[in-house]
This record gives structure tokens, C-alpha cells and sequence, in this order.
């Protein structure tokens, strides 16, 4: 199956904005918005967590989604036939769905600086092949960052697809983070396989279930318990005498 590329995959939004840098708009839309297009659950166990992102839109690719939460860090699980690894950027697919997405951890430093979104433009050249996307930031899509988290949440993993994308009707779980438990918002960009749709932007998205299992460097072993027990009823009975 052929990847698609990450211009291509990237349609125009049909805003009447120039580019990013030409106005203040906040181009993602009302706070809640298409809250059907996309859901999602959420596990966590051993430091990291986990996101299956289904993406219900069909005729759709989740070209971009974020999830917020408190002091993480977004990363990618790619697994192999010989096992699996997390970095920064992977790759994964369904059925002959394939796809690479890239993980960036947005917070304060980065909110108004890191490219999450391409629109692509159509260009005025004399057939060079050059082009002028305008990019989009999450103040750009967003809007002040004092304004858009909630509950003490300061970071918002964001995943953009690369080459490829999930499309309408699958789900993929290789959306991972590392850092604290599940607090958690998602907002996404869909735009249309065979452009004929606007692009859909799903704010505000909570997870429709959450697992968390307790670290295992936290659990005591049977073991431990019943020695603990042992040393109590040992106290017990030398307070008796």
C-alpha cells in the first residue's frame, strides 16, 4: 500500500485566512465541537499511558489530534514482529491501513512556536512546484493558552500524521505518553479522503472509558505482606505480656 504524503494529505480549510501570521482567528472553532467524530479510551499502567484513538468519521483521515493532561510527554508506540519500542515518531497500521504519525509535548514553551497543523495553499508560481502552506500553532488553532486549559492541565500531547493517516472507521492504540495518570481533553483534525468534505475540527472529547493500574514498583509482594502481618501480630502479643 502506497503512503500518502504529508502535503497531500492536508486539504484546505476553507477559511478566509491567508495564512496563520495574517490573523488572530482562532481557526479550531467553539470549545465543544463534533464531539462524535472521534472517541477514545484511555489506560494506564507502569509510568505509561496509553490512548486508542477511533476516528468515526468516515471517508475521513485524523490528520491531527491533542489530548491534554498535567506534566507528560507524547510519544509514539511502534510495535514489530520482534517487539515494540516508543519514540518520538512511528509507525503503525491497520488492515492495509498504514501510517506514521510524529509526537510533540506542547505546553508553555512551545505553544505558540510548534507547527501542528499544514493547511495547504494553492501556489502562484509558473509551475515550479513551489508552495506556500500556511502553518498553524496551537495559539493559532486554539487560542491563549492561560485560556485553554482547565483543572491544572499544562500539556497537550499532540499527534500529527506524517505520512498516512487513520482513517474513518479505525482505531489504533500505538498513541502513548509518559509522566502522570489520565487527566484528560482531545481535540482533532479531520479532513476528507477524496476532498469533498470541509475539514472537521472535534474539540473537547472525553474518553469514554479510563483503566489505571497501579505501578508494580508500588504494589508490595505477597511475600512482603505477609512478613508485615507476621511483625504485627508479633507487636501485639509482646504488648499483651
Amino acid at each position: 500500500m502506497k503512503l500518502i504524503s504529508k502535503n497531500k494529505i492536508f486539504l484546505m480549510l476553507g477559511l478566509a485566512l491567508s495564512s496563520a501570521q495574517a490573523s488572530a482567528t482562532v481557526i479550531g472553532g467553539e470549545p465543544t465541537q463534533n464531539l462524535g467524530a472521534i472517541s477514545f479510551t484511555e489506560s494506564y499502567a507502569d509510568g505509561l499511558g496509553r490512548y486508542a484513538v477511533t476516528n468515526e468519521l468516515e471517508n475521513s483521515l485524523l490528520v491531527g489530534f491533542g489530548v491534554t493532561n498535567i506534566d507528560t510527554t507524547a510519544k509514539i508506540e511502534t510495535v514489530e514482529d520482534w517487539g515494540s519500542y516508543v519514540e518520538s515518531s512511528g509507525a503503525g497500521n491497520v488492515g492495509d491501513n498504514y501510517f506514521y504519525y510524529e509526537a510533540y509535548t506542547i505546553n508553555a514553551e512551545n505553544w505558540a512556536t510548534q507547527v501542528l497543523y499544514i493547511e495547504e495553499a494553492n501556489s502562484n508560481n509558473d509551475g515550479g512546484g513551489f508552495y506556500n502552506p500556511a502553518e498553524y500553532t496551537a495559539q493559532d488553532l486554539y487560542g491563549d493558552i492561560d485560556s485553554f486549559f482547565t483543572n491544572g492541565e499544562n500539556t497537550l500531547n499532540w499527534y500529527s500524521a506524517n505520512d498516512g493517516a487513520l482513517w474513518g472507521g479505525n482505531t489504533w492504540d500505538g498513541f502513548v505518553f509518559e509522566g502522570n495518570q489520565p487527566a484528560s481533553s482531545l481535540y482533532g483534525i479531520l479532513t476528507s479522503q477524496d476532498e469533498s468534505a470541509p475539514t472537521v475540527f472535534a474539540n473537547g472529547i472525553t474518553p469514554t472509558s479510563v483503566t489505571t493500574t497501579p505501578d508494580a514498583t508500588n504494589v508490595p509482594a505477597p511475600g512482603t505482606l505477609a512478613l508485615l502481618a507476621l511483625g504485627l501480630f508479633g507487636v501485639v502479643l509482646r504488648r499483651r505480656k
